[in-house]
């Protein structure tokens, strides 16, 4: 079986998130974000270029979760896609791209974070044998019993730890 891939993005929230709901009662997570470029030199070493600054939303119960711990200036990891999207500026029409996240974390190399392992029946992994060649040897009904209801069993979310905002975060928005 093939290895299923998606979009990734990596950077940083650029300004204070907002969290709002649709008529329906869809939330909705928005924040400006930024990410970062670096050119690479002829002597090998690396210069740091001007951040470029995107839309991101979410949608859904992550949308809720992404809003109580992500803050102005947190580092983060975001899976999902690129969409194109119209709006108005000014009285003009305006295509602009947003990138639609499907989940999102902290950057676990510029975060500082404790892991909070749930305990439960529900949520010890079976016991893993594996053959010489290293493949899993779980039973297909093991595989879908370890990740069931997680939202439900999610902790209070803890308070986010940030390194403070670089110079180039600041005041960026639309």
């Amino acid at each position: 079986m093939d290895i299923k891939t998606s979009q990734s993005i990596n950077g940083f929230i650029a300004t204070d998130p907002k969290l709002t709901f649709s008529d329906q009662g869809q939330a909705r997570f928005y924040a400006r974000i930024g990410i970062n470029h670096y050119q690479r030199e002829d002597d090998g070493s690396f210069t740091k270029l001007d951040p470029s600054y995107h839309d991101l939303i979410q949608f859904g119960k992550g949308a809720e979760l992404s809003a109580e711990r992500f803050r102005k200036g947190d580092d983060f990891l975001a899976q999902g896609y690129v969409r194109d999207y119209t709006h108005t500026v000014n009285g003009e029409q305006v295509t602009d791209q947003q990138f639609v996240t499907s989940r999102m974390a902290h950057d676990p190399n510029t975060t500082t974070y404790e892991v909070q392992r749930r305990t439960g029946s529900n949520r010890e992994t079976p016991a893993v044998d594996r053959d010489p060649a290293g493949r899993d040897q779980r039973t297909v009904a093991d595989r879908s019993t370890v990740g069931a209801s997680r939202r439900d069993q999610l902790p209070p979310p803890a308070q986010a730890h940030t390194a403070p905002a670089a110079a180039d975060r600041d005041g960026i928005g639309r």
